[in-house]
């Protein structure tokens, strides 16, 4: 499965390993991005099964609008250190968690937003 990854420089390594591990045993491949454009430019390219932004504050809020906006029907996972989840509703986020993240609340946030998209692609057929 194909996961966009968008979270602060410097994160990305620490985020993809629990990821992984968070997702077994299921395999994923995951895209780091530290920025939405980067993201945005990668979605026209490449169809994902899960889209996780782990950025704080305003920046995560943003991202996950931008993000709502280009690809409505992938499942968000949203990861900040503010209570957002007002806004996660709005934006329509499969989940949200503050930090900091158990890994048992990040592998059950991993496999709902998994099972969403699997539902989601048997629907389409």
């Amino acid at each position: 499965m194909n996961v966009g990854l968008c979270t602060a420089f410097l994160e990305e390594d620490v985020w993809a390993s629990r990821l992984l591990v968070a997702a077994l045993p299921q395999k994923l491949e995951i895209t780091n991005c530290n920025n939405v454009q980067a993201l945005l430019r990668i979605l026209e390219l490449k169809t994902f099964s899960l889209l996780i932004v782990a950025l704080n504050g305003v920046t995560g809020l943003e991202t996950v609008r931008q993000l709502w906006e280009k690809a409505p029907e992938v499942p968000i996972l949203w990861i900040s250190d503010e209570d957002y989840s007002l806004f996660g509703y709005q934006y329509r986020v499969s989940r949200f968690l503050c930090k900091p993240v158990s890994d048992i609340k990040l592998s059950e946030a991993v496999a709902g937003c998994l099972m969403l998209f699997g539902k989601g692609e048997e629907n389409k057929k």
